[in-house]
């Protein structure tokens, strides 16, 4: 029996045209619901980490699924909490706004699906999520979706992108020395898409993520390229192919089905013209430190003609814009003393106590800081802000 086609009912949000983007990727969505009505059985319980408008969780209903929990620490949920009433599930999904390793479930589930990746599975706290999920929520002989990501390097020839990156710290303003920037510019990573021919290497696996035993969430590896043909080096490009169930998964790669991830590109500090067969050493490594990931790539070209080789070291670290007086305030040795604007966050954290109104206590703040909060309003959007974040 064919199942009955799902129905979006017509809602105005921020992220919609985002999450409209993930749907229409066929390369992407059409691996996630082969997979999902693989894995899923009737009868089977579900989770979905970081569900946004709740798609997955409604073909894990339409898979069978007695019960869904999805979940999702964004507003996106109310959304999902409509397309789920629209769809006729309403009594199937519970939902959960809250972060997931917050979270706690009323029962342990048959299957794990997620996709909370950046551009690529290293994004903010995305790995121990999905191994606290694993731990936690997955019952003994579950399935975990997806199964596993590898992680991709190759070398890249990007003129236009890497002269778009430089181009404005060079020859902008005449007359004027701008180069300095161009340090902190060439130490950063970016997002793009590329093409499959702007490749000069053959791609290598720089890290695999195995969601079925606990991924690691710094990666590091030391690879070595030859130079596939001539051509002008500008750096790294970086993706992930991904296993979801058995030989189901797609592949975020230049010229790959997957379109809404696009790549990492990692520029060198100078481009390098490279010939067929020129070896190309790379010391790769991220590290997660707080919420983002830090990218390090130092390079050795190895010339040809008996020249000395050409070395980059470079870091993300680098390019991240910390002054002297931000980094004196993280030292180990430092005591710290809150500043006003600290302090009026505590007071009104401190009244939210459930016994006075949002606007009471803009009010009383308003009234004990004048110089952060010209009115009540002023300081009633802070308080808002604070209850939106901490309150419950």
């Amino acid at each position: 029996m064919t199942p009955p086609p799902l129905v979006f009912p017509s809602v105005e949000m921020y992220s919609l045209r985002d999450f409209g983007a993930m749907i229409a990727d066929a390369g992407r969505f059409g691996a996630y619901a082969k997979a999902i009505a693989a894995a899923v059985r009737p009868g089977d319980t579900v989770a979905e980490i970081g569900c946004g408008p709740g798609v997955f969780s409604l073909l894990a209903c339409r898979a069978g699924a007695r019960r869904v929990f999805a979940i999702e620490s964004d507003d996106s949920i109310q959304f999902a909490r409509q397309l789920a009433a629209a769809n006729g599930f309403e009594d199937r999904i519970e939902f959960f706004q809250s972060d997931s390793r917050k979270t706690e479930l009323p029962e342990r589930v048959n299957v794990i699906v997620s996709d909370i990746r950046g551009v690529l599975p290293l994004h903010d706290h995305a790995i121990s999520s999905l191994e606290d999920a694993r731990q936690r929520l997955l019952a003994p002989g579950g399935i975990m979706i997806p199964l596993r990501d590898t992680l991709k390097a190759a070398v890249i020839e990007a003129d236009e992108y890497y002269s778009r990156l430089i181009s404005p710290w060079q020859k902008s303003v005449p007359g004027v020395d701008l180069s300095p920037a161009l340090s902190p510019i060439l130490n950063q990573s970016y997002g793009s898409s590329f093409k499959k021919d702007q490749l000069l290497s053959q791609p290598q696996n720089w890290g695999l993520l195995d969601y079925t035993v606990g991924a690691p969430a710094r990666v590091a590896a030391k690879l070595e390229f030859s130079a596939a043909r001539d051509g002008t080096a500008h750096g790294l490009c970086l993706w992930f192919e991904t296993q979801l169930l058995g030989d189901i998964g797609y592949s975020s790669g230049p010229g790959g089905a997957a379109t809404i991830y696009g790549q990492i590109f990692l520029p060198w500090l100078d481009p390098v013209a490279v010939s067929e067969g020129q070896e190309i050493q790379v010391k790769l490594r991220a590290d997660l430190v707080g919420q983002d990931y830090i990218w390090s790539w130092n390079t050795i070209i190895l010339a040809r003609d008996g020249a000395p080789p050409t070395h980059f070291q470079q870091s993300t670290f680098q390019g991240a814009n910390f002054s002297p007086d931000s980094l004196r305030r993280q030292a180990l040795d430092y005591a710290p003393l809150l500043s006003e604007a600290a302090q009026a966050d505590l007071w009104m954290l401190g009244r939210m106590d459930g016994s006075a109104s949002l606007q009471i206590i803009a009010q009383s703040a308003a009234e004990r800081f004048p110089r952060l909060f010209s009115s009540w309003r002023e300081a009633f959007r802070r308080a808002a802000d604070l209850s939106r974040e901490f309150s419950r």
